[in-house]
């Protein structure tokens, strides 16, 4: 970071503290102490209940750098999946590969693909259960009653992998009344949804809640081979939540089920400028005219070979007990399972047939939770409050990997004479199903003892002191079986894994200065880490050697663990009788043994790439001058370098390592940020009500390839996304219905971007600049239009 930027941001934060103190000092003056606990679990209009210390609290009085929103405001922003969140969420970053199980999700520029036994950056929790794999939540969201963004480590309350954020989602509970609502939509590339939910009350204090959703789509790329269009899905979800009262006992039982039944495709279209002219042109006379080269089309030309099954269900217990004095005792358990096969193909993304690849993924885990809540502000003279807890993981997890030869393999990728006899041969007998076969196992146990207290040292100061003791188990198998034919793909191979074993103690230290209830400065530092693993991707040649016996000689499938430091320096404030927010943050995360993944066109390895520097500001602000008007905003920049890596992976056109210190990490835009304006008003005497939303989020140039290595070829351009929502809400709040648009003005951008698989076997390394290769980029999302209707009894 630039001294320039350094004195602008802890400019701008100085003058946001200085002025929501003087905009309070009125107030202060007529204030003796801080609010009663009656007072701060009540806490103003307009302000959002968040979960982030495991107890409910305004997000306002929460010394945590948070993002969070309510259902309503993601349906007037049209975040309707985990993938648009980063729309309204500023340093929340989410992408989808090739393979729906591959989703990213990051935070401040930090996050993991999910395809593999790599542990997530983020952790993502679903009404307060850990959810091991992101690739489980890319569903819709369903009837969400708020979701939390929290970002910076929170190893402490929420645990091990939460070394750079979290992602709290959080279902609505049901109400004592019989009530509901139903919606219909319908949109663009012929999608068609229904979801809605009713609360049926069964007893005094004993209610239901079922919320259900069904969509129908059909897909917005168009592939010239065959003339059809893809990219479409048909889901169903359905959540049913029952939540008694029992006196001093609270519980609150859910289960859930969600499938996903569609073609799976993401387009990715050919970079023509990532080859030579001459070399565009052998591709384009030898393979059927050559792939799609328009990056800003909704066309594709490839050979297709689809197929997607996506199912996650769920069931959870959560038992609160209040044992007296105000503290409770909080049981949570579950049990969670996501499966994902999907067929993919042609993975060579040409229009003829290569090969295509089936991936299965196989989840099963339970987690155990027992918590200790203490009450606010009533031990030691009200001068000391805590939360503590013991807890329980265990994940099986298996991934599964098939490449089937395509009728054109031998022909163009084995060699003329005996070998592409043999290998005709092969294909005639099976059809070249299961050419290669690749089948990982791993089973981890992780149990912790956790516990976070505040010391209030005064009616101001309080001092937050928390720690978290984990201990990871890891064991797990590997095999790889290749055909003679595909040995260049992926290598035979097959271990055991050596066992993992770790312990590690992480903790947050955090000193709060609240002079008024409108005034929060805050100093953090907190710890948290990932533990070592296994990489089990698969390529050639094999990563492991063994000896006569099968002992296990060496491997390069192990990876250390990787840690994080986090130092922030925040205030959240609100002026001029409340009707101004403003929350900034400034923040610094050093990252050692930074799990790497590389990937040069055939082998994935990963490896600790040595140390990682992200650091930058957040700024949120809502100013609602009105009941009729809100305009909020939010912008972050990042500053992202690593400050060691010498042996990063070389651009894929060239032998060896090289060094990318001082050089950013992918998914880490300088500059990233969105705006929304809410106006609504009253339509004369008839009780109807009118509303306009509109949103604006932007991100700046950034590296979208899936491995470190600098590569301009990778290097997208920034770009801004527009989008609308005009409702019109009827008398007594009974029906609404709204227009909808999201990216207004059909902007093409670079979501992500991946090397053409077998770049190098097609001669397509080399040919721009010494170390270029092909490069493929995902399409972005085409502006799309919406009809809803919504009615509520």
């Amino acid at each position: 970071m630039s001294f320039g930027n350094v004195r602008l941001c802890a400019s701008a934060f100085a003058i946001l503290a200085a002025t929501a103190s003087a905009a309070s000092a009125q107030e202060s003056t007529t204030e003796a102490k801080q609010p009663s606990a009656t007072e701060t679990d009540a806490p103003a209009s307009g302000d959002i209940i968040v979960t982030a210390q495991k107890r409910a609290e305004s997000v306002q009085d929460v010394p945590i750098s948070i993002a969070a929103f309510t259902g309503e405001t993601l349906e007037k922003a049209n975040v309707v999946t985990v993938l648009d969140l980063g729309k309204v969420a500023t340093n929340f970053q989410s992408v989808r590969s090739s393979n729906t199980g591959s989703t990213r999700i990051g935070i401040r520029g930090v996050g993991s693909l999910a395809n593999t036994l790599i542990e997530p950056s983020v952790a993502v929790f679903l009404d307060g259960i850990y959810v091991p794999r992101s690739g489980a939540v890319l569903g819709a969201f369903l009837d969400m009653e708020g979701v939390e963004v929290l970002r910076g480590p929170q190893g402490t309350l929420f645990g091990r992998n939460a070394s750079v954020g979290a992602l709290s989602l959080r279902s609505a509970l049901p109400r004592d009344e019989f009530s509901g609502e139903v919606t219909g939509e319908i949109g663009s590339f012929d999608r068609y949804k229904v979801f809605g939910n009713v609360n049926v009350p069964l007893a005094e204090n004993v209610a239901l809640r079922v919320a259900g959703m069904g969509q129908w789509y059909k897909g917005p790329w168009n592939n010239r081979l065959d003339g059809k269009r893809y990219g479409g899905s048909d889901d169903v979800s359905v959540r049913g939540t029952l939540k008694a009262d029992l006196g001093n006992l609270e519980w609150i039982v859910r289960g859930d089920y969600t499938r996903l039944d569609g073609d799976g495709v993401a387009n990715f279209d050919f970079d023509p400028e990532s080859v030579s002219a001459a070399r565009l042109a052998f591709i384009r006379a030898a393979f059927n005219g050559g792939p799609d080269t328009n990056l800003d089309d909704r066309k594709m030309n490839q050979f297709m070979a689809t197929g997607l099954v996506d199912e996650n269900w769920g069931i959870s217990s959560t038992a609160s007990l209040d044992i007296g004095g105000g503290s409770t005792l909080k049981l949570v358990n579950s049990y969670r399972v996501w499966t994902n096969d999907q067929l993919d193909g042609d993975i060579v993304y040409f229009p003829v047939s290569l090969a295509s690849r089936r991936s299965l993924f196989d989840s099963k885990s339970h987690n155990h939770e027992l918590q200790f809540i203490s009450p606010e502000k009533q031990w030691l003279g009200g001068k000391f409050d805590m939360v503590a807890g013991l807890y329980y993981f265990q994940e099986d997890f298996a991934l599964s990997e098939q490449l089937n030869l395509g009728t054109s393999f031998c022909g163009v990728l084995v060699p003329a004479g005996p070998a592409r006899t043999a290998c005709a041969a092969y294909y005639a007998v099976n059809q070249g199903v299961a050419a290669t076969d690749q089948d990982v196992f791993q089973d981890v146990r992780s149990i912790a003892a956790y516990g976070q207290g505040n010391l209030h040292l005064s009616d101001q100061f309080t001092l937050t002191l928390g720690g978290r003791w984990t201990s990871d188990r890891k064991r797990g198998t590997y095999r790889q079986v290749s055909s003679p034919f595909t040995q260049t793909l992926r290598a035979t191979e097959a271990l055991t894994f050596p066992r993992i074993k770790e312990d590690r103690f992480t903790y947050r230290i955090s000193l709060n200065y609240k002079p008024n209830r409108d005034l929060l400065v805050f100093a953090n530092h907190s710890t948290g880490y990932k533990s070592g693993g296994y990489n089990s991707g698969g390529g050639t040649p094999s990563l492991s050697v063994v000896d006569g016996s099968g002992n296990l000689i060496s491997t390069k499938r192990l990876f250390d663990r990787e840690t994080v430091k986090n130092y922030e320096l925040g205030v959240k404030s609100k002026w001029f009788d409340r009707l101004v927010t403003a929350n900034a943050t400034l923040y610094r995360m050093d990252i050692s043994g930074f799990q790497d993944r590389a990937f040069d066109g055939v082998s994935f390895i990963v490896r600790n790439a040595g140390k990682l520097r992200q650091q930058g500001a957040e700024v949120d602000l809502t100013v609602a001058p009105t009941s009729d008007l809100s305009i909020s905003g939010s912008v972050a920049y990042l500053d992202s370098e690593f400050t060691s890596f010498a042996n990063a992976s070389n651009l894929p056109g060239l032998p060896g390592t090289q060094d990318l210190s001082g050089k950013p990490n992918t998914f880490s835009p300088e500059w990233s940020g969105n705006v929304a304006i809410d106006w609504g008003t009253d339509i004369g005497a008839s009780g109807m009500r009118l509303g306009v939303n509109g949103t604006v989020s932007f991100v700046s140039s950034q590296y979208v390839g899936t491995v470190n290595d600098a590569n301009p070829q990778s290097r997208a351009d920034g770009y801004a996304l527009l989008g609308g929502r005009i409702s019109l809400t009827g008398a007594d709040d009974r029906w609404t219905v709204s227009l909808f648009a999201r990216n207004l003005t059909d902007k093409n951008y670079w979501p992500l971007s991946v090397y053409q698989p077998l770049g190098g076997a097609l001669g397509l390394n080399n040919t721009v600049f010494p170390g270029s290769t092909a490069n493929r980029v995902a399409s972005s999302e085409p502006r799309t239009f919406g009809a809803a209707a919504t009615y509520r009894f």
